[in-house]
């Protein structure tokens, strides 16, 4: 009862220094505020809003943070502005599995979503005005890793979206097969994983919680990690992530100094795998052309066992130089591994 008052009052006293802080009552940008106090004063106040997610440490995020800013403060529109660094914010990417940032999310006042807006440009921004303004999904295209129209995506993230929140009451919203079998991504299954334990229905919990261990790859292991371990937690109690396959590398970041432009400069790494299921190496990805892989890209590393893998760099331009290794794999703890090469070319005399 208390937390429940405590709640009211702070909801009240975002809305008001929201309210006084805005221009003669026409909305602003906002950062990093919950969904829930976002939705909460939108309601209030009848009016459409707008999350855009952001990657702090993205040029282009920051250049349409930019635009926002100069564009947005006029109208009579919520725009709250959310990194996805930050960990609050993390379940945004998590329910809408995107292909790229930024993305925009168009709401009705009363929390429904609308539409979707990808990209930084100027259309993407007149796009999302439209939406605002007329309260309907625009034609704007949305790519998207399950390859449907946006008209039939949104009805089936509004599902997974409403099921989310009613979670967060202690509720569960059934989300049916129809939008588990559509979407088949790992954040509906653990929405009803969590769903079917709060109803002491274990049995369908486990086996939803099969059912998503079998979309595991490096990719998703590497967004859901900490859901596909409640998964494994639920089909085996017992379960002991140091059992699991766990990748480590001798070095991270790789230092080649004073070497010369054209130098064949030989390095290798080590991975060890740490824990008690083989790892596997599916791919190893470089970032350039200078820099060639001699040994194979796709191998096993046994448990409690190491490799080593040999790079050669060969500098195709002067001064400092940075560059990159991804290591692909089945680790639980690191999926997509990366590995830093700096590099200092000198002048050739």
């Amino acid at each position: 009862m208390v937390n429940n008052i405590l709640k009211v009052l702070f909801v009240n006293l975002l809305f008001v220094i929201m309210v006084s802080c805005s221009h003669h009552d026409k909305a602003t940008l906002y950062y990093n505020q919950s969904f829930d106090d976002i939705y909460a004063y939108a309601n209030k106040l009848g009016l459409n809003y707008c999350i855009v997610m952001l990657d702090s440490t993205q040029d282009l995020s920051k250049q349409y943070e930019t635009k926002l800013k100069n564009e947005f403060l006029s109208e009579s529109f919520i725009c709250n502005l959310v990194d996805i660094n930050d960990s609050a914010n993390e379940w945004y990417v998590k329910w809408l599995c995107p292909t790229s940032l930024p993305l925009t999310c168009v709401f009705f006042f009363d929390g429904t979503l609308i539409d979707i807006i990808p990209g930084a440009t100027k259309e993407s921004l007149l796009y999302t005005k439209d939406a605002l303004e007329k309260g309907v999904r625009t034609n704007f295209h949305f790519a998207n890793r399950f390859n449907k129209k946006k008209k039939h995506l949104i009805p089936l993230y509004n599902q997974i979206l409403k099921c989310n929140m009613d979670l967060k009451q202690g509720v569960f919203t059934n989300l049916g097969n129809s939008v588990i079998d559509s979407l088949k991504y790992p954040y509906p299954y653990y929405l009803s994983i969590l769903g079917n334990l709060i109803n002491y229905d274990t049995v369908s919990a486990r086996s939803i919680a099969e059912k998503m261990i079998q979309l595991e790859n490096p990719y998703y292991l590497s967004l859901y990690k900490d859901e596909f371990i409640v998964a494994k937690r639920v089909i085996n109690p017992n379960f002991d992530i140091h059992n699991e396959a766990n990748i480590r590398v001798s070095e991270a970041n790789i230092k080649l100094f004073n070497h010369k432009l054209g130098e064949i400069v030989p390095f290798e790494i080590t991975i060890y795998n740490d824990g008690g299921q083989s790892l596997e190496i599916s791919k190893i990805f470089k970032s350039c052309t200078c820099l060639e892989l001699e040994t194979s890209d796709n191998f096993r590393i046994s448990p409690k066992d190491s490799a080593k893998i040999n790079f050669i760099f060969k500098a195709e331009e002067e001064g400092d130089v940075f560059r990159e290794i991804f290591i692909i794999s089945n680790a639980i703890n690191s999926p997509m591994l990366y590995v830093k090469l700096f590099a200092n070319i000198i002048t050739n005399n």
